[in-house]
């Protein structure tokens, strides 16, 4: 049970995490981490444990893919509430295993398998929800494709992770500290900061938190107004996009795969 105070309790929970994100501009989760904080909060006082969270989630989230997959207008929007608590509850389950000190391998990995269950399903369901609006089963296909490039973008962000290993880079590790040590801070030009906003860009608006809220606006209209061709385009676009961002990940990434690495390796020292 909580003895510090709220502030002290929302440092011990976010404090590091919120830091990281700060650094990598991950703006999107910010309304997220407002909520689950005074959530945390309460459950930390009860025996509920972070692999029970991450689970619930999952099924949540699933039944919010269901729901917007073969409901009706109403469960539609249910669904897309449910997709937000999930959202909400993958936050909540990391912040209880730090307060409690239940953060484990075991946790990683149902944490990481929920992410796959989720995001395999995730455009699926939208193709699968514009074909049952359509009747054209193109968006089955396109939802199809979307989820590869979904789930490969996943793939190519791990890979220094599982390259780690494998590599025989450690030696380079005190050279780059030494060199950063030896580095004096340049001003960013200013084709490097509109470089980095449209690279932050791209990566706020390929991840499943944005684009359940471009698809949740795209069904309010259609529910609303009747205005299918939006949501259509929606869909037709984010296939586009995601290829994009696809390829452009697989070529920084082969740029940038020693230096991924050696972050990797030093994290673990």
């Amino acid at each position: 049970m909580p003895r510090e105070s709220f502030q002290e309790f929302r440092q011990i929970i976010q404090g590091k995490k919120l830091e990281k994100r700060k650094k990598k501009k991950d703006w999107w989760h910010s309304i997220f981490t407002f909520f689950s904080r005074y959530i945390t909060w309460i459950l930390v006082r009860t025996r509920i444990n972070a692999n029970f969270i991450t689970i619930t989630g999952l099924i949540i989230a699933l039944l919010g893919l269901v729901f917007i997959g073969i409901g009706n207008n109403l469960f539609i929007i249910i669904g897309f509430i449910l997709l937000y608590i999930y959202y909400i509850s993958d936050e909540v389950d990391g912040e209880v295993a730090r307060y409690k000190k239940q953060t484990s391998l075991q946790g990683v990995y149902y944490d990481e398998i929920a992410h796959l269950f989720f995001q395999g399903w995730f455009f699926f369901t939208f193709g699968y929800s514009l074909y049952r609006i359509n009747s054209e089963f193109l968006y089955i296909i396109l939802g199809i494709i979307a989820t590869f490039f979904l789930l490969g973008i996943r793939i190519i962000r791990k890979i220094a992770t599982v390259a780690a290993p494998k590599s025989n880079l450690k030696h380079l590790i005190e050279e780059k500290n030494v060199k950063d040590g030896n580095e004096t801070e340049t001003k960013k030009s200013f084709f490097g900061i509109i470089k980095g906003i449209a690279l932050n860009l791209t990566n706020a608006f390929s991840h499943t938190h944005i684009i359940t809220t471009i698809f949740f606006i795209g069904y309010l209209l259609y529910i609303n107004f009747g205005l299918n061709q939006i949501l259509n385009l929606i869909m037709i676009g984010y296939v586009i996009f995601m290829l994009f961002v696809f390829l452009t990940f697989m070529i920084i990434k082969s740029r940038t795969i020693e230096k991924d690495v050696i972050k990797v390796l030093q994290s673990l020292n």
